[in-house]
């Protein structure tokens, strides 16, 4: 958790979808603390989806936190519906991880680990989204946040305490991790082998279009592909902006706040002078008198100062203000640079460093700025700093009255807030029943509290811009998922339906082929044997380090060359759903011992990196069978359908 806060909270909780699927993630046990409604039943019945020792976690709670984490994911993949959330590991990836999680923490404490408070208070303090302005832990600032993000403190020391247990436990496991040569060795030969294949496409295009499909295929089609063909949740927000403009009339500076402002910083107004200096320190007067007397006598202050052992880079003291100088060496050093003219190179002047000698190379003189000129400017501070100060009170104010038990309608009352009411919207923004709809700028950083939220849960203040304009923000209504009649959705059933059957006309080609090639035909032969002409077969090479070097976009057909064996075939289907490759090896080249030596270090980083993960996989695993650990997939699979909307509505 502490991971997570730091990395997120300074981005308001944003979280991708690769993040949800990582074993980190599962031990970092973002979502371990105590679940509300807990017991201490002896197996998941009803509404209970698992247990964990003698702790429950109930489909509800499952629930909240698949959904907070599938709102997160939209914010960092625009678009995405809950379909294809659950569909690329989502859903399976948060249940497994608060079990497992859960798991560890509780293996833990059976070891007698613990996390003492001060441990605690020393891991909030150090989390920058709880500092205040001057950089240090802030109360109130970390009261906020968890108020935003509808947590305890309770929870949060939960959650904190379970992390430094469980890190107790795994860091041992993991820690000064290396692998031998003889281990190492046969995977980076991988790497740098080299591969030649043959690399032929079956383009969905060629196939042809086929019969008109009857109503009974449409709707067998449309009831068996139900998801593509569902309403996401909807819901209709209600927000209060809360920004510069509510605050600006009372936050204008007096003439006398200007005065005072500008009277108060003679350093940066009045006139005033600095130096671009160098200077060498010695350790006794002797010495330099002799240095001042080599440079009089005419060697330059550099070649003097590398006679005497300085680098350029020891003597270079920069462009400074008497008193910057004074603060870096004495009151006298600095007075002795300053009297100095141009060009000139002081006696040796004693401080508490040893002997100086310093030469002037250069001064700039600053006029003093009057009053006229600097007020501009001065004004403009002063009036973004009392906005920053106003703006502060108001959302403190709003804060205070939702800790208070106020409702939405009294705040924005009380405060002259103006309220704006969205339409049914999914979680990117769109409302389907509103084509039209455009939803603001300040609308999509709400978006997902606003999907996190319960419908009955109190407003909350929500952040559009750090320090610039935030939202009193609650939910006014709840559409759930459901599926789009058939009828309406017919013309879009009666295109995927084509495309879906050409596509299977295309991989029974593509799987012919493959056969073909299987059973001992060349590959140019068994393209030219198809039943429709197809493009000519590529030839193409490679070694493992080069996708590496494509960091992961890695095309399908290239990806299969080296996962298939020599004299291997492998039927890849096309990314954007134009056609099926086949892809076959034709041979492999081993490397020579010279091109392999390189590669050995970098693939023993990428084995321990893996290592560890599976080490920690393994230990999860064990803390599961240890403590006593019971998943009720019934119930996991009710949750997952619920959540996908999965009902089919009839014509």
């Amino acid at each position: 958790m502490i991971a997570f806060f730091r990395r997120t909270l300074a981005s308001k909780l944003a979280l991708g979808l690769l993040g949800l699927i990582m074993l980190a993630f599962i031990i970092t046990g973002v979502f371990t603390h105590e679940m509300p409604g807990g017991s201490t039943r002896s197996g998941p019945t009803g509404g209970d989806l698992a247990t964990i020792g003698d702790e429950t976690i109930t489909a509800n709670d499952m629930e909240q936190r698949i959904r907070s984490q599938y709102a997160q994911a939209v914010q960092q993949q625009p678009g995405l519906d809950m379909a294809t959330f659950v569909a690329q590991g989502g859903f399976a990836a948060v249940v497994d991880q608060v079990i497992g999680g859960a798991a560890l923490d509780h293996f833990a404490q059976s070891l007698g680990l613990a996390a003492s408070k001060r441990q605690i208070d020393g891991q909030i303090a150090a989390i920058p989204a709880f500092h205040g302005v001057d950089g240090k832990f802030d109360q109130k600032a970390y009261l906020a946040v968890l108020a935003q993000q509808r947590l305890t403190d309770a929870a949060v020391r939960s959650d904190i305490r379970s992390d430094l247990v469980r890190k107790m436990l795994y860091l041992p496991v993991t820690g000064a991790m290396t692998l031998p040569d003889g281990l190492v060795r046969p995977y980076a030969n991988l790497m740098v082998e080299q591969r030649f294949g043959s690399i032929g496409f079956v383009p969905i295009a060629l196939t042809g279009g086929g019969a008109a499909p009857t109503d009974a295929e449409l709707q067998a089609f449309y009831k068996a592909h139900i998801a593509a063909y569902t309403t996401p949740e909807r819901r209709a927000l209600r927000y209060a902006p809360i920004g510069r403009d509510q605050v600006a009339a009372a936050a204008t500076p007096s003439e006398t706040d200007i005065r005072k402002a500008y009277d108060s910083a003679t350093d940066k107004y009045a006139a005033r002078e600095t130096r671009d200096l160098s200077q060498v320190v010695l350790d006794s007067q002797a010495k330099a008198q002799a240095f001042k007397a080599a440079v009089a006598g005419g060697k330059s202050f550099a070649d003097a100062a590398k006679a005497a052992g300085f680098s350029a880079a020891d003597i270079a003291i920069g462009t400074k203000s008497q008193t910057q100088f004074a603060q870096q060496t004495s009151a006298g050093v600095a007075a002795a640079a300053f009297a100095l003219a141009q060009g000139a190179v002081s006696d040796p002047v004693k401080s508490d460093f040893g002997w100086h000698v310093v030469k002037v190379n250069g001064i700039t003189r600053i006029p003093a700025t009057t009053f006229e000129a600097a007020r501009p400017q001065i004004a403009a501070d002063l009036t973004k700093q009392k906005q920053d100060q106003a703006l502060s009170d108001l959302v403190g104010k709003v804060q205070d009255a939702l800790d208070g038990g106020q409702g939405f309608a009294d705040i924005v009352k009380t405060n002259n807030l103006a309220v704006t009411e969205t339409p049914a919207v999914t979680p990117t923004g769109i409302a389907p029943d509103q084509p039209a709809f455009k939803p603001a700028p300040e609308l999509q950083p709400l978006l997902a509290a606003g999907f996190k939220a319960s419908p009955d849960e109190a407003p909350t203040v929500e952040t559009i811009q750090q320090g610039e304009r935030y939202a009193l923000l609650s939910v006014a209504k709840v559409i759930p998922a459901a599926p789009i009649a058939f009828a309406q959705v017919k013309d879009r059933v009666t295109a995927d339906f084509g495309a879906s059957r050409a596509n299977d006309r295309a991989k029974a080609i593509a799987t012919a082929i493959q056969k073909k090639i299987e059973a001992g035909t060349p590959v140019a032969d068994a393209f030219k044997a198809a039943p429709v002409k197809l493009p000519e077969v590529h030839q193409t090479n490679g070694r493992r380090m080069e996708l590496a070097q494509m960091q992961g976009r890695v095309p399908a057909p290239l990806a299969a060359l080296f996962r298939a064996p020599v004299g291997g075939t492998r039927l890849v289907a096309a990314e954007n759903g134009s056609g099926w490759y086949i892809v076959h090896v034709d041979k492999v080249e081993a490397a020579d011992d010279k091109t392999v030596a390189p590669a050995i270090a970098a693939s023993r980083r990428d084995l321990v990196e893996s290592a560890t993960g599976e080490y920690l996989e393994q230990l999860a695993g064990a803390a599961k069978i240890a403590v006593g650990t019971h998943r009720n997939e019934a119930t996991i699979a009710q949750l997952r359908a619920r959540l996908l909307g999965a009902t089919p509505v009839a014509q």
